[in-house]
């Protein structure tokens, strides 16, 4: 997993001792009189391990660890408005519900600098009558902050939203605190608690809005992507969940990680990239195993990066995830019904894989199996068609025991369609004795002979903290060599070629996954000037191990 440096700024040891706050503290800390005074009193009880801007200057993170237990605790500390500026709010936010003015049909705006546009006018409007001289030290741009917050953003969870460190955000219902995973904490609590039921219910209604999805009473959950990419998991009420209205929202970056990111990261290794290169390149189909949270989709977006340019591929999902390079993609993704009785209206996987084969792909991608999908995504396997997919599972028996088992019922003869198959996981790495960080490692790759014969590859040693990759025991490189009528030692070489550009990128930073399909392309059409520049650039790194 890729370690992120928020803002510039590093990792600051754990205080061992309290002590007093300093002026330069002070103003690294604060951005007025009461935010410093809300710093000082956690002090007494927590240690500030960590802290970073998310909204400057109205909201940042304070990672704190409780003195008397050692929990860890993510705190929101976001400027709070005065009594006074709690009724301008209200009534800003009145006028603005009765002289809100929608964009003009000649203005071409985004909704939301619409939005925020009109909010600095009618403030603007309010503020010459309202006398500051009766009413001194009035924030407008703090009054402004929460109804852009509270208005098109995200309510209360609109830091959250911001941090890029944070991949999931989750509540468990009214009264319980939002849970984040943090990349270096891993699962803390936040001092974010809904106690009012109706604005929870408020907020997974705004949340499904915001998605383009219904929610309600008769339909009280939903599953959807969010405007950002970011994908959404809710229910409504206590129609079907205990302690009322929950969510999860599982973040995504802006940009995906590409292959080059996992290989800087760790994740797997230039070796290990080069031979997916190789075995994908030739439609050799792949499954990607893990349990959720450890890294499939993106893994599997990482992976698609690799195939060839100029073929045409159909991806499916339940809710649209994949974000590809190639201008041959068609991405499908499922619908559910809309009828009270049955399900009118219905689009399914099953139904989306079978249509998937009128578009006549070279590779069909399914963001996960798990139903009667799989059977028609391996009669396409089986009409030579590449695929690769993703499975809940930690290892090749329980992945193979899920597929042969209902709902899926794929016949054990169907079984090596899979070429091979990838294990990916959560694993801790230890930077003290007394601590560690979590990051995603590919740990074990298998190519699958038949049914219950599988041969390693590929595995994760947890000691050295290396991959090691057993290209002499491939079963599918000689037949590679079969395919394109070349020695073994030929593809071998190529695929060590392939390596060898896999780490210049790494050295270039060449992370952009538009740059990495650039460069990937570039191999397919003009592989020897590619490599006169890798080994003419590549010496100069000979350090990268």
């Amino acid at each position: 997993m890729v370690k992120l440096k928020l803002f510039g700024r590093k990792k600051k040891k754990p205080v061992e001792e309290e002590k007093p706050v300093g002026e330069a503290e002070e103003e690294r800390l604060d951005v007025d009189r009461l935010v410093y005074e809300r710093v000082v009193s956690l002090r007494t009880e927590y240690r500030i391990l960590e802290s970073y801007p998310l909204l400057d200057p109205w909201a940042r993170a304070l990672i704190l660890e409780k003195k008397s237990d050692g929990s860890i605790l993510y705190f929101v500390d976001e400027i709070p408005l005065t009594d006074e500026e709690k009724e301008l709010y209200k009534k800003v936010m009145d006028i603005l519900y009765w002289e809100l003015e929608p964009p003009s049909g000649e203005e071409k705006m985004d909704p939301r600098e619409h939005f925020k546009k009109q909010v600095s006018k009618i403030i603007k409007k309010f503020k010459l009558r309202f006398s500051t001289s009766i009413h001194p030290g009035i924030s407008w741009q703090k009054i402004e902050y929460y109804i852009n917050r509270d208005s098109i953003e995200y309510g209360p969870i609109t830091p959250l939203m911001k941090d890029p460190a944070i991949e999931d955000i989750s509540c468990d219902g009214v009264g319980r605190p939002i849970y984040v995973w943090h990349q270096r904490y891993e699962s803390v609590p936040t001092n974010i608690v809904f106690n009012d039921e109706d604005e929870l219910d408020d907020l997974v209604v705004k949340l499904a809005h915001k998605a383009g999805k219904h929610v309600s009473v008769a339909f009280p959950i939903v599953d959807a992507i969010l405007p950002e990419g970011h994908r959404l998991a809710a229910t409504y009420k206590r129609e079907v969940s205990k302690f009322g209205s929950t969510f999860t929202i599982r973040k995504f970056r802006d940009k995906p990680l590409s292959i080059i990111n996992l290989v800087m990261g760790g994740t797997l290794s230039p070796l290990l990239a080069a031979y997916f290169w190789k075995v994908m390149e030739f439609n050799m189909t792949g499954l990607i195993m893990g349990v959720t949270g450890a890294g499939k989709t993106t893994l599997l977006n990482a992976l698609a990066t690799l195939l060839r340019p100029t073929i045409k591929i159909v991806t499916i999902e339940d809710t649209p995830e994949l974000r590809l390079t190639h201008e041959n993609w068609v991405q499908l993704y499922s619908r559910p019904s809309y009828g009270f009785e049955g399900k009118m209206g219905e689009i399914s996987l099953y139904d989306l894989v079978r249509v998937s084969l009128r578009y006549r792909p070279d590779v069909v991608i399914v963001g996960e199996v798990r139903g009667v999908e799989a059977q028609v995504l391996f009669q396409a396997i089986a009409t030579g068609h590449g695929g690769i997919t993703t499975i809940h599972a930690e290892h090749i028996d329980a992945a193979v025991k899920r597929l042969t088992s209902p709902p899926m019922n794929i016949p054990q003869g169907y079984i090596p369609l899979v070429n091979f198959a990838i294990a990916i996981k959560r694993v801790r790495i230890p930077i003290s004795p007394d601590n560690y960080r979590v990051e995603r490692r590919v740990t074990d790759v298998w190519e699958i002979k038949d049914y219950n014969s599988y041969n390693v590859i590929a595995r994760w040693d947890p000691a050295t903290k290396e991959h090691r990759v057993y290209l002499e025991d491939s079963f599918l490189i000689p037949r590679i060599a079969e395919m394109t009528g070349v020695s073994i030692e030929s593809v071998i070489e190529d695929i060590e070629k392939r390596e060898k550009v896999i780490k210049w990128m790494v050295h270039k930073k060449m992370t952009d996954y538009r740059d990495v399909a650039s460069v990937i392309n570039e191999y397919y059409r003009r592989a020897s000037e590619l490599m006169k520049r890798v080994e003419r650039e590549l010496p100069r790194y000979e350090s990268y191990s």
